[in-house]
């Protein structure tokens, strides 16, 4: 009854039976589907996919600073960022600029040089994987103070005679 239901074929030969070196296809390229038909999937070529047969690769970072005061860095707060980005249409040819708001909670103590990542944030176009945003912390400026690691720095400019007549008087 098997065989006359496969037509006299084993349907596993597709499986274990040993292809030629030479041979391109993939133990998958040929089915054979209830004796009757012969049903193919063939393998792309020349790397397939989006664009054309070309692999996508991913842009690198798209590096933004983000500019904190050091009563922001001491507290803490929510930073929300504006980008502008191209995403893909529906028809996944053609692309339109968008604006994404970005939230960033900005925790206390952050050094200058933290990064924050947003995977996948970057201009998307139907060749490429859309970079990452990174947002980069830098400190603002202080009219009185300046950080300097964890440290707050009180920079004053004093003369010798104050510097010896504070000392002196002690």
């Amino acid at each position: 009854m098997f065989a006359e239901f496969f037509d006299g074929r084993n349907p596993f030969d597709t499986f274990f039976v040993q292809h030629d070196a030479d041979d391109d296809d993939s133990a998958f390229s040929a089915f054979h589907v209830g004796g009757f038909t012969n049903v193919s999937f063939p393998r792309p070529r020349g790397g397939g996919g989006v664009g054309g047969g070309r692999d996508r690769k991913q842009d690198p970072p798209v590096l933004y600073d983000l500019r904190v005061s050091l009563e922001e860095v001491y507290s803490g707060c929510t930073k929300k960022m504006k980008i502008s980005h191209k995403r893909l249409n529906p028809d996944g040819k053609t692309v339109r600029s968008e604006d994404k708001i970005l939230s960033i909670e900005v925790k206390r103590g952050w050094k200058e040089g933290t990064k924050i990542t947003f995977p996948g944030e970057g201009d998307q176009t139907p060749t490429n994987i859309p970079a990452d945003v990174v947002f980069v912390v830098k400190d603002k400026p202080h009219s009185v103070f300046r950080r300097e690691g964890s440290d707050i720095v009180y920079p004053a400019r004093i003369s010798l005679r104050e510097g010896t007549e504070s000392t002196v008087s002690s």
